[in-house]
């Protein structure tokens, strides 16, 4: 008998289901082909991405009953953890077994036989855990299936670790049944492996299939949006024939009874089975509720808050999810210029040179982002130039060209601050010993927060500043600081010593965050012929939201990279310099 035989003959749902009484597969269409795929001899591994709350769990349920009635071979179910599995086998595991007569049949005479970890039945066991490692170098089974293996419980590598325990059995199969993952975890890499089934609506009208995506992801499929959306109403139309469709219960059933599964990777090897179904599968959902809950997920990603946008993707539109930075519309900064305009501008202004450096891997060599800004006295400020250096004389050079002060000139100080700066978090000690040949600062991001320490009425107080005092730091490794450098923070050094400026990135971060979104209150050009590489990645860190999970309030706010952060870095370090030199008013002044 196969799977799909038997819900058909022996499911019956209650409470469990939005639509109760005997299995009708009518009702859920795309269940079909995955519980076909769960008999398929060829399948040795099977993977399910699902929307939350339409019919995954059932989906495994119904698979590990049909092979504890019908098939010979013990089983292991993997649960989100421990306190979950024996939660599952309360409340679904013994459930679904009572509720099935030919099931309890099977149900061994020992006392202990259904327990919160083991059901024995004759010649044949299911047992229940979570996703320790212990659980995975236990019992050796023909039938592995694993419950939400997108969660942090279970770490790269643990599911193997899992279908180890069904050996080289040429009758095997291992199921995982999942909401999406964040990309790249191991289960994504799984179902990247199989045919990537993915579930399409059937018009009514014109009978060509096609693919329910939300927003901009049916513009790159479609060229158009599928879900089209006027006022506080929503409707699917049909990218083929462009029939509409009305967000009513008979019209969302019409999309989804003769729907069927579209294979993206149709070269993919049959020993994997992937198959993927959104909450639009789900006739039973509103469209309506979707919009509502993708509105306020937007609306709080806008307020630093990415987790309901991520929950949105993951567990609505099944996608694997790669945090990013919506469009909010509207631009970045303000484009009223071009490269090599001057700013006409009554304030006094600085020009700051700011490079992170990186070493470089593989074939790519060592090399500098520099990146040029001038700042006036009221912290407006305008991206001047953008380059990509091979080395640190590069970086010099670029210097003298764009008229940034150094703070030596033929290896002689000036008597003024520098206004050139360099990342050292890659390669320390060189770029000390590169900064100290021109006078330049070095830098270094931290999460601590930094201290200015003031004289004020004849008491030394010390308050919080977004960086810190200049220290002497030196490019030998091992060379540590003399007594006679200890609290300089200006002045001559001796070869290879150069002042390092540490920043408090939270608030370095919030300050340029503002700037860049407009929420400062001051001008941040951004010129309207800038390099493309800079404008796609900024900004590259948003703010999100902690919730204390017990109290659901907000903990604390921490800054998520979405993009390559080496213009970030460039204008963070420009920004601290603007502020050391009085360019960037602050409430507090060192």
């Amino acid at each position: 008998m196969t799977t799909l035989d038997f819900a058909r003959k022996h499911i019956v749902f209650n409470k469990s289901s939005p639509i109760t009484g005997p299995f009708r597969d009518e009702f859920y269409p795309f269940l079909r082909k995955p519980l076909m795929a769960a008999d398929d001899i060829t399948c040795k591994r099977l993977v399910i991405y699902k929307a939350s709350s339409c019919m995954g769990t059932v989906t495994g349920q119904i698979i590990n009953t049909k092979r504890i009635v019908c098939d010979v071979g013990d089983q292991k179910m993997v649960c989100q953890s421990d306190d979950d599995a024996a939660l599952w086998a309360k409340t679904r595991g013994k459930e679904w077994v009572r509720a099935n007569k030919d099931a309890m049949r099977l149900v061994s005479r020992d006392k202990y036989a259904i327990t919160n970890d083991l059901m024995i039945f004759r010649h044949k066991f299911l047992e229940i855990s979570g996703p320790g490692i212990t659980s995975a170098q236990s019992v050796q089974v023909r039938y592995l299936q694993t419950d939400e293996s997108h969660l942090e419980a279970f770490p790269d590598g643990r599911l193997i670790e899992f279908e180890k325990r069904m050996g080289g059995r040429w009758d095997r199969q291992g199921t995982h049944i999942t909401t999406a993952p964040d990309e790249g975890r191991e289960v994504d890499t799984f179902f990247l492996a199989g045919q990537q089934d993915e579930w399409h609506f059937r018009c009514p009208k014109c009978t060509e299939l096609f693919w329910p995506l939300w927003a901009e992801d049916a513009k790159e499929k479609y060229g158009a949006e599928v879900f089209v959306i006027n006022g506080g109403s929503i409707s699917c139309v049909c990218p083929h024939c462009h029939e509409s469709f009305q967000d009513t219960a008979r019209e969302r059933y019409a999309l989804v009874k003769d729907g069927d599964y579209v294979s993206q990777n149709p070269a993919a090897s049959p020993e994997t089975r992937s198959f993927r179904w959104s909450v639009f599968a789900a006739h039973w959902i509103s469209w309506r509720e979707m919009l509502i809950e993708s509105v306020a997920a937007m609306e709080a990603a806008k307020l630093g808050n990415l987790k309901p946008l991520e929950d949105f993707h993951k567990k609505r539109l099944c996608k694997s999810w790669k945090p990013f930075l919506p469009d909010f519309g509207g631009g970045k900064g303000v484009n009223d210029y071009k490269l090599g305009d001057v700013w006409e501008s009554a304030e006094e202004k600085i020009r700051i040179l700011s490079a992170d450096f990186q070493a470089g891997s593989g074939d790519e060599g060592a090399h500098l982002h520099a990146l040029c800004v001038e700042y006036d006295r009221l912290g407006n400020s305008r991206r001047i130039e953008y380059r990509r250096l091979d080395t640190f004389e590069q970086l010099h050079q670029m210097a003298i060209t764009l008229g940034v002060r150094e703070a030596k000139v033929d290896g002689n100080l000036t008597g003024k601050g520098t206004c050139v700066i360099v990342d050292s978090g890659h390669e320390n000690r060189l770029v000390f010993r590169e900064c100290s040949k021109y006078g330049w600062y070095a830098y270094r991001g931290s999460d601590l927060e930094q201290f200015h320490v003031a004289t004020i009425d004849g008491k030394q107080v010390s308050h919080p500043m977004p960086y810190s005092v200049p220290n002497p730091e030196s490019g030998v490794v091992g060379e540590k600081q003399p007594d006679k450098l200890r609290g300089v923070s200006k002045g001559a050094l001796p070869a290879g010593w150069a002042y390092c400026i540490v920043g408090d990135n939270n608030t370095l971060y919030g300050y340029l965050s503002a700037l860049v979104g407009g929420s400062s209150g001051r001008y941040f050009g951004i010129a309207s012929d800038m390099p493309e590489i800079y404008v796609a990645n900024m900004p590259a860190f948003i703010p999100l939201v902690e919730t204390d999970k017990k109290t659901n309030k907000a903990k604390a706010t921490v800054w998520k990279r979405v993009r390559r952060d080496h213009f970030w870095d460039c204008e963070v370090m420009a920004l601290t310099l603007a502020m050391k030199h009085g360019f960037f008013p602050l409430a507090i002044q060192p």
